[in-house]
């Protein structure tokens, strides 16, 4: 026979329900007052079950999940997609010519486009072929010399 565990709660240990699959001890309480004769004696009222109620909406636990998944999309998909597409307009717009900077930090101008990539030249007779993905933006303008200084 296994010896009576109890807590101080009344409860059975977590680890002996696993192993025996009941309490070690049923936890005791009060017999249930009806509802009318407790909010005349006391005042409060204690909550009864109705059998005839309507169970709870689904609503609620449902909302949640929706509103997560709306939420991830508002603040990563969309900005996302958008910045794809702005990529993917700005590599058909570009031509022979253009300044761009490459995803590594080169500047180079545009020499000839090839369905798959650019060949750009970085320096004076210097050309590197760069794969299209990896033109990352136009190069910004050079400023003149006196907007420089404010």
């Amino acid at each position: 026979m296994t010896p009576l565990i109890v807590m101080a709660d009344g409860a059975a240990p977590f680890w002996l329900l696993a192993q025996t699959g009941t309490p070690a001890a049923a936890p005791t309480s009060a017999p249930a007052v009806p509802s009318s004769s407790a909010s005349a004696t006391s005042g409060t009222s204690t909550a009864v079950a109705d059998p005839n109620a309507a169970p709870p909406s689904p609503l609620p636990s449902l909302l949640m999940p929706i509103l997560l998944f709306a939420g991830i999309y508002f603040l990563l998909i969309a900005p996302q997609s958008k910045r794809n597409k702005q990529h993917q307009k700005l590599l058909k717009e570009l031509k022979t010519g253009d300044e761009v900077m490459t995803s590594s930090g080169l500047f180079g101008t545009i020499t000839q486009v090839k369905p798959d990539r650019f060949v750009v030249e970085i320096a004076k007779g210097v050309r590197v072929e760069v794969n299209r993905a990896n033109v990352e933006a136009r190069a910004p303008a050079d400023q003149p010399a006196d907007e420089k200084k404010a």
